[in-house]
């Protein structure tokens, strides 16, 4: 009788009809067969490859195989294993699911629309934002016309449903909210990489416009910095040097000429009408303003689109024939030089600290307690005037015009100085003669009669003495018993009202110089008996250079500990210092020291960038602030 022989050479039960023997038995690195063990159908046979199995699956149309399918290409793009180039198939399989939902919904074929088509839908562009990060799957799906028009699409819906009023009216898909805004969400990102292709984009780009006006509305962080990333990427423009290089390597005949010549006539109609000119002043201070937070990656994105649209070279229609006229022309616009300047308020306070951020400096000496001021007196001669100065022609136009208190408490710090000295007094009725005198103009009837209505009235006396020590805060109001005269030991002692903490100047000074005078911090000062015979105005020389010496050593020897280098620069630093610097060179040296410009830069920025240079000397060495900019400063 003839024995059974398995088909399979490797049969679900290995023992052969005859028993297991040393004949049909064998060893090797799995181990021992043909003992009776029970073997699985296919063991130690691998079968297909994952990719094969993925396409199979895609191909087979069953709902269970696609979703396995596409799921397990979602694990597989996080590594850079599949090249859509090499495999055409699956990308336009996963193009196919991911577009499906959102052309049902285009068609108005709102039933069909299912939790396994939005699914399948969401794996598909999940997985194609991972592929994405790669550059040859970029250049892939950016060199697919109908791609970009699918994303539009889509994107177009989800804009709507989330942000324009009315968007979301179709309540059969609320429940799919939560799967809109992830999509959104990978899209946008998708969308990233793929937007550096999407170059030459005119104003009425759908998807420009589409990421704009969702730009301005959204409140979402990562929203907000990666459709941000997308429109810089949509500012770009042919490079026409290196096409022009290009064709001097070429060798294209003469036919191929004439098409270039075509095609660059109608790139320059392009550039004229780009989408960067669809930008508004009220969208640009926007995305301005967010400057203003202290969030790093979106501070680094705005100054990304800040430098794509200042140092663009595409051609503005007012200016077709002079991309550095085009770029001036933004730059104005973009700062709103010519009406409400708030943009550029927003650049100057913000690009200068920007420009430090993170950067390893020696914080300015710190404020210390002023030190008490030991004064002596070789000179029986004051220097302290007994009134108070008349304030010049310039400064009384401004002043008599402010409102009270501001006027009275302007005078005082233009006319007067605080001091610590004991013997420094006045007294309140002369303090307020000089102040009713500086301004007779405003209670004394001219030579006919009348008063002059154009000003406010004068603070009464009691209103502003009290003033004064709101004006000085080291002032104070006393009043003092006069020593009695021989004779008068039976009569109530008289009384001296004063202020003490303040005394007259000798000449008025500026406005900014008084405020600062009357609220720095003071010290103790006191007055000892010296060598009379020494010159006024003796000064230690030897103490004062030693003094100067120590304090200047100190400083340096700080910053050559923590001296900044060029690689301590991150990527906001040096865009901010790119944009700051083509600013003052394109607008303050325009404008001159004096002008708005300028003084806005100055009241940003006046009190802290003088002393941090100071303490910082490496900020001037590498260029990271320059020299020039300290003119506008001082």
């Amino acid at each position: 009788m003839p024995s059974l022989v398995p088909v399979s050479s490797s049969s679900r039960t290995t023992l052969s009809l005859s028993g297991a023997t040393g004949n049909n038995s064998y060893n090797n690195q799995y181990g021992v067969y043909g003992n009776g063990y029970v073997q699985s159908l296919g063991h130690n046979h691998r079968g297909i490859e994952d990719m094969k199995r993925i396409e199979m699956s895609l191909k087979s149309g069953i709902d269970s195989e696609i979703a396995w399918a596409l799921s397990s290409l979602t694990h597989m793009s996080i590594q850079p294993l599949i090249d859509l180039e090499q495999s055409p198939f699956l990308g336009n399989e996963l193009i196919k699911y991911f577009v499906k939902p959102y052309q049902l919904i285009q068609e108005k074929k709102f039933d069909l629309l299912t939790q396994d088509i939005l699914t399948f839908s969401l794996d598909s562009v999940l997985t194609l934002r991972n592929l994405s990060q790669d550059l040859p799957n970029q250049q892939w799906l950016s060199q697919i016309p109908s791609f970009k028009k699918n994303l539009i699409e889509s994107i177009k819906f989800l804009t709507n449903w989330f942000y324009q009023p009315g968007g979301n009216q179709i309540p059969q898909f609320e429940k799919y909210n939560n799967q809109f805004a992830e999509s959104l969400n990978y899209i946008v990102d998708l969308l990233e990489p793929l937007t550096c292709y999407y170059i030459d984009n005119s104003k009425n780009d759908t998807l420009f416009n589409i990421l704009l006006n969702t730009l301005m509305i959204t409140t979402d962080r990562n929203l907000f910095i990666n459709i941000l990333k997308c429109i810089s990427h949509l500012l770009i423009i042919w490079d026409k040097g290196a096409k022009a290089k290009a064709e001097e390597d070429g060798n294209g005949d003469d036919e191929d000429e004439d098409l270039a010549q075509e095609e660059e006539g109608e790139e320059e109609v392009k550039l004229t009408n780009n989408c960067i000119d669809s930008i508004s002043d009220s969208q640009s201070e926007t995305i301005i303003n967010t400057l203003l937070i202290a969030d790093s990656e979106m501070n680094n994105a705005v100054l990304d689109f800040l430098k794509m649209y200042l140092f663009s070279e595409a051609l503005h229609e007012k200016y077709s024939s002079s991309i550095k006229d085009s770029q001036r022309h933004r730059l104005r616009k973009l700062l709103q030089l010519n009406t409400s300047k708030a943009t550029f308020n927003t650049l100057m306070k913000q690009l200068p600290l920007l420009l430090v951020s993170d950067l390893p400096l020696n914080e300015p000496i710190e404020e210390q307690p002023v030190p008490s001021l030991n004064l002596t007196k070789r000179s029986q001669y004051s220097g302290v005037p007994t009134s108070a100065p008349e304030l010049t022609e310039e400064l009384y136009k401004i002043i008599v015009a402010f409102p009270e208190p501001l006027r009275a408490s302007t005078w005082l710090h233009c006319c007067y100085e605080a001091t610590m000295t004991e013997q420094a007094e006045v007294t309140q009725i002369s303090i307020w003669k000089a102040y009713e005198t500086q301004f007779q103009e405003i209670w004394k009837p001219n030579t006919e009669g009348t008063l002059n209505h154009n000003y406010k009235p004068l603070l009464p006396a009691v209103e502003f003495i009290k003033n004064v020590t709101k004006a000085f805060p080291y002032a104070e109001a006393k009043v003092v018993a006069l020593p009695q005269a021989p004779g008068e030991e039976n009569q109530a002692p008289k009384k001296k009202f004063i202020i003490k903490g303040i005394q007259p100047r000798q000449f008025p000074v500026s406005i900014d110089v008084g405020n600062y005078d009357a609220l720095k911090p003071m010290g103790e000062a006191t007055v000892t008996e010296g060598d009379e015979s020494l010159p006024i105005g003796h000064m230690d020389v030897k103490k004062f250079h030693h003094s100067l010496t120590s304090g200047v050593d100190n400083i340096l020897f700080a910053d050559s500990a923590n001296k900044i280098a060029k690689e301590s620069l991150n990527s906001i630093n040096e865009s901010s210092h790119d944009i700051l610097e083509y600013i003052i060179s394109e607008v303050l040296e325009v404008a001159g020291i004096e002008s708005k410009e300028s003084s806005i830069f100055r009241l940003y920025n006046k009190y802290w960038i003088p002393e941090l240079v100071y303490a910082n000397p490496s900020l001037l060495e590498k260029g990271i602030i320059e020299t020039t900019w300290l003119k506008y400063l001082l």
